[in-house]
């Protein structure tokens, strides 16, 4: 199987990346955690793409945890399932602030991202929460944009145990 997570920041794709994992085996790339070693040029973006295809074609199954609309064409022409999370605004923007806190206490909080990378709580990090507050208006032209049909949405805890379930039933 071959899963692309999305989602808005702070919808939870890392660590639901993390649960299919254990119950699975199969190989996980965190997109943040390569993106946030660069130096953000288009060199980089090159480099970033190509890391995600050498990810997805050695491995026969696997998730991979991020949105980048950059190059989510891409993933998707590898995947063959996509999950979106979608929770509330309120939700993620407040576990956006949290994890950031904690981040700053401790790098080891946050090992789905580059050890490097520290957040600064300036203009860019509030137009991030902006960013996270407005993703469902922004996605859904994305989605068109993209072609991204009939993923599988993931609002709470159950939808969760329920896809996990049936992953784990079919014996994908």
């Amino acid at each position: 199987m071959k899963i692309l997570l999305i989602g808005s920041p702070g919808s939870g794709k890392s660590t639901f990346a993390n649960e299919i994992e254990q119950v699975s085996d199969i190989a996980i790339l965190h997109l943040d955690k390569i993106w946030h070693t660069t130096d953000y040029s288009q060199e980089a973006e090159k480099w970033f793409i190509s890391e995600q295809e050498k990810f997805m074609t050695s491995h026969d199954s696997w998730i991979v945890d991020g949105n980048y609309f950059g190059s989510m064409d891409t993933r998707l022409k590898y995947a063959d399932t996509v999950v979106l999370l979608n929770i509330s605004k309120y939700k993620r923007v407040y576990r956006i602030i949290k994890r950031s806190i904690k981040r700053r206490l401790s790098k080891k909080s946050q090992v789905d991202m580059a050890s490097n990378f520290s957040e600064k709580f300036d203009k860019e990090y509030f137009d991030f929460l902006k960013f996270a507050w407005n993703y469902d208006k922004n996605f859904e032209s994305k989605e068109k944009e993209l072609g991204i049909v009939n993923p599988i949405i993931i609002r709470n805890k159950k939808d969760k145990e329920k896809f996990i379930n049936t992953f784990l039933r079919n014996g994908r």
